[in-house]
């Protein structure tokens, strides 16, 4: 999706996120004088910071972002000994204008709507486990220790609708700036010719002790919700507006008389979004110091019986203060639309290991393990320690890798790839279940025997 500018107000921007790696354990051991079994005290490693997107005050717009779409966070440190952990790395939170859409492969999954309102777009690793964690009764000196998780790495599209209460619609040159500027301080351009405007425009609305926004969006033209003119650009900006102005030209726009003008805005607000075409209108017809206005008043209220009309001027400001009057006594009744509601969480499978990695066979001997959960373990694992891989054959054998392998039709000397790191192939050992157990007990049996027997012969 690329970006979307018009004179540097960019509403639409696609950025490239990557949360911080975990800092690595430490694998150490302590020795002092005169500390017998010292044992490990390797510590872990800090979790990499994450990737917040915060709706702030002050942001307008996605320019900053346009210029700087890729994102990362820093990583967590290294555990040491003494079972000293790594710093937690630092989050990076990314100030977004409120109102902005969040998109992952066109759906949405965040709203900030409201300033203060956060999204967690991308999940720092958390840090490698040191050997003291590793440390048990029958293995009281491991040297195995975990490298940090990778961060999460994200696409997100960024769309922004502005937060206002009213929408201005209608065909290019009927008047929307010149009304805008005409009931607040908002100072649109303004000229006698179509197009005007280029980008939307805010305006903060006080009558009568009440307060609205009004938002005034590029004049619409037929077939705007399908690219044409600047319509679609920024239709999404009047999506969250609870009430629709739609201005009319007395005049008429390339061909279209004011009437028909009505029906073709209302069908481009529907083709754009159906709920933006159900809302709540208001007919206004402008430029009532023109002759033609009358006229065109007297047409669409008699063709559009169930709609509310109204004639004004926004020069003269003839009719204005009748038109607020009933916006003010209309907004507190319409509801506020929503844009996004998330989705209902059904109940949470666990990921059984034995079930998550596939086997493919891509011929010359050589065979392809993927999966999410591997690949995280591999990442994780310190291949420079002999207890650490040790560890992995383990795992790989506990999850049932090593039968799915053979059963595939896996030789000796195989090429087994696994999540991008290749392993050969070999015939798993037997286990001898609980014979080393016992063998252990049995030697320990004999040395306890032969210091008794030594202690009585001293005495």
């Amino acid at each position: 999706m690329a970006e979307r500018e018009r004179g540097g107000f960019v509403d639409q921007v696609r950025i490239f996120l990557k949360a911080g790696k975990g800092g690595d354990g430490c694998a150490s051991m302590r020795r002092e004088k005169f500390v017998p079994y010292g044992g490990p005290n390797g510590g872990n490693g800090g979790e990499g910071g994450d990737i917040v997107l915060r709706a702030s005050p002050g942001c307008n717009t996605l320019t900053e972002l346009s210029f700087h779409p890729h994102v990362a966070a820093a990583d967590g440190g290294n555990g040491k000994g003494k079972n000293l952990y790594g710093r937690n790395g630092e989050d990076t939170v990314v100030p977004v204008p409120a109102g902005t859409l969040v998109l992952i492969g066109g759906r949405v999954v965040a709203d900030l709507s409201k300033e203060g309102d956060s999204f967690l777009a991308a999940k720092g690793g958390r840090g490698g486990r040191g050997n003291a964690m590793f440390k048990t009764h029958f293995n009281t000196a491991p040297m195995i220790s975990e490298k940090g998780e990778p961060g999460e790495e994200a696409t997100l599209d960024l769309e922004l609708s502005l937060l206002a209460d009213v929408g201005l619609a209608g065909f290019p040159n009927a008047g929307k700036s010149t009304f805008l500027s005409r009931v607040s301080a908002a100072r649109p351009k303004i000229a006698a010719y179509p197009f005007t405007t280029l980008n939307p425009n805010l305006g903060v609305v006080t009558h009568k002790y009440a307060g609205f926004v009004v938002a005034d969006i590029p004049g619409l033209i037929e077939g705007a919700h399908e690219g044409k003119g600047l319509g679609d650009d920024f239709l999404r900006h009047i999506l969250r507006t609870r009430l629709i102005i739609q201005l009319v030209d007395p005049q008429g726009f390339g061909g279209v008389t004011p009437e028909k003008s009505v029906k073709v805005i209302a069908s481009e607000l529907s083709g754009f979004n159906p709920e933006l075409g159900a809302r709540k209108r208001l007919l206004v017809v402008t430029k009532a110091d023109l002759p033609e206005a009358a006229k065109a008043y007297a047409a669409i209220k008699k063709k559009y019986k169930k709609d509310e009309v109204f004639l004004i001027s926004g020069v003269t400001g003839e009719g204005v203060s009748k038109l607020l009057d009933r916006v003010i006594e209309l907004l507190p009744s319409l509801p506020v639309p929503e844009l996004y509601k998330p989705e209902e969480k059904g109940p949470v499978l666990e990921l059984k290991m034995d079930k998550g990695f596939r086997v493919e066979n891509s011929g010359n001997h050589r065979w392809n393990v993927r999966g999410p959960r591997l690949k995280t373990l591999l990442a994780m694992t310190n291949f420079g320690q002999p207890d650490s891989l040790e560890r992995l054959r383990r795992i790989f054998k506990g999850i049932g890798l090593d039968k799915a392998l053979k059963k595939a039709g896996a030789i000796e000397g195989d090429i087994v790839s696994v999540e991008g790191w290749e392993f050969e192939w070999q015939e798993p050992l037997p286990s001898s279940g609980r014979e080393g157990k016992f063998a252990y007990k049995y030697k320990h049996n004999i040395k306890m025997e032969a210091r008794r027997k030594l202690l009585k012969k001293k005495k």
